[in-house]
């Protein structure tokens, strides 16, 4: 039973490498700034992390055209599979208005989202949004 469980447990562990191999090429191709590359590799993967990327891509205009609004649908699916980051990005963007219509209260929503899961960024902007700074 013992040696069933350690090969299960290999076995999970070694089925997760191709997906972190192929986002860990992506964000190489990315830090090299070859960012059609890296755009195209990240777009292949469904994982919270290229999706994020691919939001901050068009949040910050790196190999496309700088486009909130595309930005705000990508952190959007990034939030959805668990990125803090993301959460946190759909809360600045909804609270300066960026890609989205300003809406400080889905803003509050996200900051919360992101600081319920420790996200220390996010803690500070709910604070200060709430204190009206």
């Amino acid at each position: 039973m013992k040696r069933v469980a350690i090969a299960f447990m290999l076995f999970s562990v070694f089925s997760a490498l191709p997906a972190w191999s192929d986002y860990s090429r992506a964000r190489e191709a990315y830090l090299m700034k070859d960012y059609p590359k890296a755009l195209k590799m990240f777009q292949n993967e469904d994982d919270q992390a290229s999706l994020y990327m691919i939001g901050y891509m068009y949040d910050h205009g790196e190999g496309v055209a700088q486009d909130g609004k595309q930005a705000t649908e990508w952190y959007a699916k990034a939030a959805e599979k668990g990125s803090v980051k993301a959460m946190y990005r759909l809360g600045v963007m909804y609270s300066n208005g960026y890609g989205v219509d300003k809406d400080v209260n889905e803003a509050k929503k996200w900051y919360k989202k992101a600081a319920f899961k420790g996200f220390l960024p996010a803690k500070e902007a709910l604070k200060r949004l709430e204190e009206g700074k």
